[in-house]
């Protein structure tokens, strides 16, 4: 019997859509695979911001979809569909700008790891592999290489440049290294509508297959109410250890059991959930532990009580004062240094200005904006501190008293412009800001925040004038040291500073460091 060919696109190109097609088998009657895989012969096209990510060079020829049995690649969806839209957090290390980058990065174990540590390595890589790349659907078909992942309030979609083993040199897929940032909610509505159609399609061409009739009921599970707890765990970066995101859920529900309800729910983000999605909320985030690995209930008790005693029935007075007359869109085509560094001196000439200031005191800019700042005891030390705001959240910057950095008053200066940088540049992600400033931060959010912080203390004209005082070499580390007195920052700092400002190079860098900190007794 012949089929006829069916094809379903849901989205607009320009922004995110999503085609799938069953089309005539090549192979016939001649093929060895299941009737669900024959019947399911098709192709897919996934468009991201006007670009066909699946879109490739075969023997001179552009193809515009990725062609193979469909139902294990529609099958993938609904098995992972909770971990693609709610997992944000990368396995082993946050190594990259993307997941498609972090995993190529991650990919082999380091040298210093144990052959069973090895192992352990391989399996968690390829764990979230599984979950969010799009070839570990392809059964030998040759798919782009492509992960879906959460990322804030979006989805991520990126790309890498993998070649697969057996692939010949001519063929190429054409939208390598990208990486692109969607609408959640309506990402998850257009693919669902395509899985829809299509399992549907399958049910009319195969209504005896068992497989079929089990993709059509995990394609209406997506959409069950019950998923809802689930895709917290996930969220929470513990869909994998479910027991631990109950536990940590538990210790969030005592902290908030005395909280009214609409404080409550802003909370944890049970007013953010649709039949699709957890859209969930930064601060819910926070709490459940998605933004470090090593989170205890203690933790969670406290950051939950932070969080409340900050709420307000409306911060926008807060928020408005945060709203300079600059836009990190200006210089999004810069590096996150660059654009730190940048975005860190005019921030500075507006809310401290060039005249009578021999140093930056970041805290009487703190006091002048209306942010708040206080000390908690986090049980990570590599977190530095936390920053929040939002509709209900006013600006407020709590620094971990446990940090591996120190309490010395240079580390507290660093991390409160640090923290300012994160309040002033990274509205523009969703309308909640919760960031927890350490390795499992977005890595670009990071980076930048930095080196704002780092521009914004240690500005190009303090900078000069301080050196025409001191007339000292820039590459003597007492005149480095000097300077970094004078405008109350570390010597470590000063280094990096003048080295992003090209004063230095990379080896003076190396050198002055392993002076300062055989100097400061931290060994070579």
């Amino acid at each position: 019997m012949t089929v006829s060919n069916w094809e379903m696109q849901a989205g607009d190109p320009a922004d995110f859509a999503f085609k799938l097609s069953f089309l005539r088998n090549p192979h016939g009657e001649q093929d060895r695979a299941t009737p669900e895989e024959a019947s399911s012969w098709g192709s897919f096209a996934l468009w991201v911001a006007g670009e066909n990510l699946s879109a490739h060079l075969e023997q001179s020829e552009v193809i515009e979809a990725a062609h193979w049995y469909m139902i294990p690649f529609l099958e993938w969806f609904t098995k992972n569909w909770d971990a693609i839209f709610h997992e944000e957090q990368l396995p082993l290390k946050n190594a990259g700008y993307s997941a498609a980058e972090a995993m190529a990065l991650t990919k082999n174990p380091p040298i210093s790891l144990k052959e069973l540590d090895e192992f352990e390595w391989l399996d968690e890589w390829t764990a979230w592999w599984d979950r969010h790349s799009l070839r570990s659907a392809r059964e030998g078909g040759l798919f782009p290489d492509a992960y879906m992942r959460r990322y804030g309030a979006s989805l991520e979609i990126s790309t890498g440049a993998e070649k697969l083993i057996g692939i010949p040199e001519e063929f190429t897929f054409l939208a390598p290294h990208r990486r692109y940032e969607v609408d959640l909610v309506r990402a998850a509505e257009v693919v669902y509508a395509v899985l829809q159609a299509a399992s549907q399609e399958l049910s009319r061409r195969l209504p005896e297959s068992r497989r079929v009739a089990a993709l059509i009921e995990d394609v209406a599970a997506i959409a069950s109410e019950s998923k809802t707890s689930n895709r917290m765990a996930w969220l929470a970066g513990l869909g994998a250890d479910f027991e631990k995101y109950v536990s940590i859920s538990s210790a969030v529900d005592q902290a908030l059991s005395e909280v009214a309800e609409d404080v409550r729910q802003e909370i944890t983000g049970a007013n953010r959930v649709t039949a699709l999605v957890v859209q969930g909320s930064a601060y819910a985030q926070l709490v459940y532990g998605a933004y470090s690995p090593s989170i205890t209930r203690d933790d969670v008790m406290t950051l939950a009580s932070a969080l409340v005693k900050n709420h307000v029935d409306d911060a926008s007075s807060w928020l408005n004062k945060l709203a300079l007359s600059f836009d990190p869109i200006e210089v999004r085509e810069l590096t996150p240094g660059e654009q730190g560094s940048w975005l860190g001196e005019r921030a500075c000439e507006m809310l401290a200005g060039r005249q009578e200031h021999s140093w930056i005191d970041v805290h009487s800019v703190l006091a002048a904006l209306d942010i708040l700042h206080e000390k908690i005891s986090l049980s990570d030390q590599e977190i530095r501190a936390v920053s929040v705001f939002g509709p209900n959240q006013r600006p407020k910057v709590f620094c971990n008293t446990q940090t591996k950095w120190g309490q010395s008053r240079e580390v507290e200066r660093f991390t409160l412009a640090h923290e300012l940088g994160h309040l002033l540049l990274d509205r523009n992600r969703a309308s909640e800001l919760a960031v927890a400033s350490g390795p499992w931060a977005p890595l670009f959010v990071e980076q930048r925040a930095n080196a704002f912080a780092a521009a914004f203390l240690m500005p190009t004209w303090l900078l000069r004038d301080h050196l025409a005082q001191i007339n000292g070499n820039i590459r003597d580390l007492e005149t480095i040291s000097s300077l970094a007195t004078r405008l109350h920052v570390s010597t470590s700092s000063m280094i990096d500073r003048l080295r992003n400002l090209g004063e230095l190079d990379g080896v003076d860098r190396y050198q002055l460091k392993a002076r300062w900190r055989r100097n400061s007794g931290l060994g070579a």
